[in-house]
C-alpha cells in the first residue's frame, strides 16, 4: 500500500452501510419527485426547469450529508471540510457537466439556460458530489476512480 492511500479494511464501509446510502438517496429522490407532482403539481414534461429545482432542493442535502459521514480518512478530514468539498464538488461537476451536454448538442440559449443548469447540477449531484465530499484532493484515489471507467 502506498503512502498516499491511507484507506484501510478497518475505515471500509459494510455493504448494508452502501446499501443503506443509496436506498436513503432513492427514496430522497421520489419524495422530491412525489413532491413536485402531488403538491406543486408539475413534472418533468410541463415544468422541466422547476421539477428538476425542485428536486435538487431535496436531494442535496441528503447526499452531501450523508457522503460526507463517509469521507475518507476522518482522522484528518472534518464533517465540516467533507461538507465543503462536496459543494465545491457540486458547482464544478455542474459546470463540467454542462460544457459536455453543450459539445455532446445540448441546445444553447437563453431559454434553455436554466433546463441545463438544473439538469447539470442534479447530474453533479449524483455523479461528483460523493467521490468529492469522500476522497476531496486525493488525487492517488482519483487517478484510481478514472482507471476503472472505460
Amino acid at each position: 500500500m502506498s503512502k498516499a492511500s491511507t484507506w484501510n479494511s478497518s475505515q471500509s464501509m459494510s455493504i448494508t452501510q452502501a446499501f443503506l446510502i443509496h436506498l436513503i438517496c432513492g427514496l430522497g429522490l421520489a419524495v422530491g419527485i412525489w413532491v413536485a407532482h402531488n403538491v406543486y403539481s408539475i413534472n418533468l414534461i410541463s415544468h422541466p426547469s422547476h421539477t428538476l429545482c425542485l428536486i435538487l432542493a431535496v436531494e442535496t442535502p441528503i447526499v452531501i450529508l450523508l457522503y460526507s459521514c463517509f469521507r475518507q480518512n476522518p482522522d484528518k478530514c472534518s464533517y465540516l471540510k467533507a461538507v465543503v468539498r462536496a459543494i465545491l464538488g457540486l458547482s464544478v461537476g455542474a459546470l463540467i457537466n454542462a460544457l459536455g451536454a453543450i459539445a455532446l448538442g445540448a441546445p444553447v440559449g437563453i431559454q434553455y439556460l436554466p433546463k441545463t443548469i438544473n439538469w447539470s447540477l442534479l447530474m453533479s449531484l449524483f455523479t461528483c458530489v460523493p467521490a468529492a465530499s469522500v476522497f476531496g484532493s486525493s488525487w492517488v484515489d482519483w487517478q484510481r476512480i478514472f482507471a476503472h471507467t472505460k
